[in-house]
């Protein structure tokens, strides 16, 4: 695949600071704060409009390619011929485009930043994942602590989601942020693909809501565990099941701080739950009690 970056292109910022009226204390003082920027991002593929996503500027080739990827249109970034990203939007080239034309009928459409749209690629093309690498429970709560100390965004505007994908013993591969946390997988995913990832030896952290949507992009990367700091559908859960997906919710590190409108909430003592695929998280308090249970055999 060829990236071609036109040299004319403006590049906009990912924050901006205005001014408000902020209540502290009982009163009202004028102050400044800082909001993400929103920008609409055309995505053509050979010539033809496909769609407009509402998206977070920056990692714009990597969602491009992640959406692609999610949306089944392509199945690798062999297919892409060509991506060139200018004010006018993102431009594709693939080798086969009547693949979309087939799956949309030809129409084009626009996502809004709360938007998952799954249109094209149904549950029959996710596959089934047989992964049995392990993952320590205390790998996860160090990635959802690497991925709060390292979204800068998050941390400073509270207007992103983001998410991370590590390795099984936690080494970042990436960290990525957007207005929405269907772009945040799609980010991610995008530049798995892109560097050659082995996907299958990943896991991944997230700040958003493991909704239906959200977790089937994530069984069609083949990750084999996701994890996130809030909660999951019973759809998003179903899918998880079907296709052998772990899925963590409410992660939860001791000291993690939650916000709640105007309070901030710190956690005490650490937590998850694991709603599938339990059996890639070893409990160490199982895994002693079986060694315990074989020496007295």
């Amino acid at each position: 695949m060829k990236y071609r970056d036109n040299p004319q292109k403006r590049w906009m910022p990912t924050a901006k600071t205005m001014a408000c009226i902020k209540l502290a204390d009982g009163r009202f003082t004028r102050g400044e704060t800082s909001v993400i920027v929103e920008k609409e991002l055309p995505i053509y593929v050979n010539g033809r409009h496909l769609v407009t996503a509402s998206i977070t500027p920056v990692m714009e080739r990597e969602f491009v390619t992640g959406y692609l990827f999610g949306q089944g249109f392509i199945n690798s970034v062999d297919e892409i011929l060509s991506i060139s990203i200018d004010d006018s939007g993102a431009q594709v080239q693939l080798k086969d485009p009547e693949k979309i034309i087939k799956k949309t009928g030809g129409a084009s459409y626009r996502i809004v930043s709360g938007g998952g749209r799954l249109a094209y690629s149904g549950e029959a093309d996710l596959p089934v994942m047989h992964n049995h690498r392990k993952f320590k429970f205390q790998t996860i709560f160090k990635a959802i602590n690497i991925l709060f100390e390292t979204a800068r965004m998050y941390r400073e505007t509270e207007g992103v989601h983001a998410a991370g994908l590590f390795t099984a013993d936690t080494s970042l591969i990436c960290i990525v942020e957007d207005i929405g946390r269907h772009n945040t997988l799609d980010k991610a995913i995008g530049y798995a693909l892109i560097n050659g990832v082995d996907r299958g030896s990943t896991f991944l952290v997230s700040t958003g809501r493991m909704a239906s949507e959200m977790v089937a992009k994530i069984c069609r990367a083949g990750i084999p565990l996701a994890a996130t700091k809030t909660a999951v559908t019973d759809k998003g859960l179903e899918i998880g099941q079907k296709h052998g997906l772990t899925v963590i919710g409410f992660v939860r590190d001791a000291g993690t701080r939650i916000h709640t409108d105007m309070a901030v909430r710190v956690i005490n003592k650490a937590g998850m739950k694991i709603y599938s695929g339990a059996e890639r998280v070893p409990c160490e308090e199982t895994t002693t009690s079986n060694a315990r249970e074989k020496h007295e055999r």
